[in-house]
């Protein structure tokens, strides 16, 4: 009797322990049954994509400038990454030229310490270096010879309405705060000042502001145009779209796990039950359909979330397509295999 007593104790404790989270046992235990569609089995990610016809350029960076179209054949892709090691932080600014096919047929690389001042900035045709006051014409005609940038008057400040005029002859393109080595007189040495350029009949200046209120960078005239995007909200286009989605995993606190209530940063309510999933892509191409996968986040009200959003680009002639992450520093482009 006594035994039995004790196995009843166990079984009722045991429902009291299990009970409560019973909801989430069941469905972690539910997404084990539900299988993959056997067309999405062999799925890889963007980055690992294999294929006899097509492979994937992988471009990283922790930013990326706008892209451009040089011409009818010529994509730009210009970035920025940081690297450290051993506690010394190097940046490399790279641009890269891609023909038709989606293939790099020429590149340009600085790599610096970040003790060396350096600004550079992609404007059209032109790569202007903000810091040492010079520009190349390397995008338009190969050239990677720095020229030197004019300053229009010293260390004299522009007003607004100086500029305005100058704005009727040259083309406002970007603006720097400056602190150093800049000042009317000595009581201004503590004193900084925005730095305008200024482009317009073949020549590039630049001037020092007071000025607050200047006009805004104008957007570039070659920055490519967009054929969609891939977000939670947008599926993706005809060419390119999400076609299935899968839950692998529910997670869920425990009813026991007293200590979500005191975590930082947590709050009662902040933590949302949610499954860990898979959204599987097709994307359509000249001559096959290919598919990859990546993971989300799918909640109770059917929101999905992926981890990685892209704008979508297709070359005129829709040999390749490159896809510009929204949320993470990667540009991925699609092409033939050469």
């Amino acid at each position: 009797m006594k035994i039995k007593k004790i196995i009843i104790g166990v079984v009722i404790l045991g429902c009291i322990v299990v009970l409560p989270d019973a909801g989430k046992y069941y469905r972690q235990l539910a997404v084990k049954f539900q299988r993959v569609p056997e067309v999405y089995r062999t799925c890889r990610t963007l980055d690992s994509l294999k294929d006899d016809d097509y492979d994937v350029l992988e471009i990283q960076a922790q930013y990326f400038e706008p892209i451009l179209q040089i011409n009818d054949s010529t994509l730009l892709i210009a970035g920025r990454r940081d690297k450290e090691n051993n506690g010394k932080i190097t940046i490399e600014d790279f641009w890269y030229k891609l023909d038709q096919n989606g293939y790099v047929v020429d590149s340009l690389t600085y790599i610096y310490p970040n003790t060396i001042p350096h600004n550079y900035k992609t404007v059209d045709r032109y790569i202007i270096d903000t810091e040492s006051d010079s520009y190349n014409t390397w995008i338009a005609k190969g050239d990677t010879t720095n020229y030197l940038i004019n300053n229009l008057d010293q260390d004299r400040r522009f007003s607004k309405r100086e500029i305005e005029k100058l704005l009727s002859t040259k083309e406002y393109v970007a603006k720097e705060y400056v602190t150093e080595e800049i000042q009317v007189s000595p009581s201004d040495s503590e004193k900084g000042a925005y730095k305008l350029f200024l482009y317009g009949q073949g020549q590039w200046n630049y001037l020092l502001t007071d000025s607050y209120d200047d006009p805004q960078s104008r957007d570039s005239k070659l920055e490519i145009t967009y054929a969609g995007e891939l977000t939670d909200e947008d599926d993706g286009l005809d060419f390119i779209r999400r076609e299935y989605i899968h839950k692998d995993n529910w997670i869920q606190y425990s009813f026991w796990d007293f200590g979500r209530y005191l975590r930082w940063g947590t709050g009662n309510h902040s933590h949302i039950d949610h499954w860990e999933g898979t959204s599987y892509f097709k994307i359509v191409m000249p001559h096959k359909t290919l598919y990859f996968k990546q993971p989300n986040k799918i909640y109770e009200q059917l929101e999905t979330r992926e981890l990685n959003n892209y704008k979508v680009y297709r070359s005129n002639d829709k040999k390749y397509l490159l896809l510009r992450g929204i949320d993470q520093g990667t540009c991925y482009v699609i092409r033939p295999k050469s």
